[in-house]
């Protein structure tokens, strides 16, 4: 219904194709889709697969799955990177409190990616309501980081160059409120 097939037996067999080639392209093509794209379809809503699945689908627009920080790897319970939601304007502002908590090691953010899913703790009000996904915009079109990103380049992994491994840091970045991933929790 979005512009997939559905067959996931095909999409291994893509990955094994791709393999014999270019295991950097297999990484790459693992996130867009397996990470990035099922992100959206598992923990988003209608909103979320009618806006953007097409779009995750041709390539028009490319992203990564921002979990694993610094301080803690994938300990998702560890995470540091706050969503805080602001009332006033129905926003969130997605912000690194500290240097443990940068997102790194995250497939395509260093020279693709324009947007992220960001795990962050969910800021309502003071209270800490736990780790939810968010869409965060990290670069623009032309390539620049968005406003109040800061992108760095993991730099090269012996054997597999072509995979873009970045570094990501928020600074009170706005997001409005559709950009919560929404399946498992709203405002």
């Amino acid at each position: 219904e979005y512009g997939g097939g559905g067959d996931m037996d095909k999409y291994f067999a893509i990955m094994e194709a791709l393999s014999y080639h270019d295991l950097s392209l297999v990484i790459k093509f693992g996130v867009q889709f397996g990470l990035f794209g099922m992100s959206i379809y598992f923990l988003g809503s209608e909103k979320h697969h009618k806006q953007y699945l097409s779009k995750v689908g041709t390539l028009e627009l490319p992203g990564c799955f921002a979990m694993t920080e610094t301080g803690h790897g994938s300990n998702v319970r560890g995470i540091e990177t706050t969503s805080t939601y602001d009332h006033r304007n129905r926003s969130f502002v997605v912000h690194t409190p500290n240097a443990l908590a940068q997102k790194e090691y995250i497939g395509n953010a260093a020279c693709h990616g324009e947007l992220a899913t960001v795990f962050a703790k969910m800021i309502v009000d003071g209270r800490d309501y736990g780790v939810s996904a968010f869409l965060v915009p990290i670069r623009n079109k032309d390539g620049s980081p968005a406003p109040g990103v800061t992108i760095r380049d993991c730099g090269e992994k012996m054997g597999l160059n072509g995979v873009d491994n970045g570094i990501i840091i928020f600074d009170n970045v706005r997001i409005p409120y559709d950009n919560l991933l929404d399946r498992f929790a709203c405002v």
